[in-house]
This record gives C-alpha cells, sequence and structure tokens, in this order.
C-alpha cells in the first residue's frame, strides 16, 4: 500500500521508519543513498526521509514490479486458513 505524503514547509516526504517492513527493507537495498534526505523539524534531525515523488516513483517502478514478479507460494493468514495461489 502506498504510504501517505507528510509536508513540512512546503517539502513532501515520506518517513522510511513509518513505512510497512516489507517496504522499509526493500526501499533500504533499492534506492541510492544520495536521495535520502534529514529534515529539521522543530531542532530535531528527522531521518531516513524520501521526498514522496521519489518514493512514489520508486513504487511503482520498483516494488510494485518486483511484488507482482515473486513466485506465488502458499501463505498461512489467521485462523489456520491457508491461501493458494496459482503457480
Amino acid at each position: 500500500m502506498l504510504a501517505e505524503c507528510k509536508v513540512y514547509k512546503g517539502i513532501e516526504y515520506v518517513l522510511v521508519d513509518e513505512l510497512p517492513e516489507n517496504q522499509k527493507g526493500k526501499i533500504l537495498l533499492t534506492v541510492s543513498p544520495d536521495l535520502f534526505i534529514k529534515i529539521l523539524i522543530n531542532g530535531k534531525i528527522v531521518s531516513p526521509c524520501l521526498q514522496y515523488k521519489d518514493y512514489n516513483f520508486w513504487f511503482h517502478h520498483v516494488y510494485k514490479s518486483e511484488v507482482m514478479e515473486q513466485p506465488a507460494t502458499e501463505r498461512v493468514v489467521a485462523h489456520d486458513l491457508v491461501l493458494v495461489s496459482k503457480v
């Protein structure tokens, strides 16, 4: 799921630590360290952040395509139900 945009003084961003775990892990591995930013908010440095335009591009062109390409497997979900995706 695409994370919501945060805005501080006109800077649209996402805080990487607040992303879902699966996105957080992949984004740290696939995005150039040069794109991560730090934002000074009320005297506190907030990081790692990513400009929302970069996150949005990554989500639609890297993350979504990786998720779509993963092989389907069995997954156990709550209440002991097993969902089987076609292989």
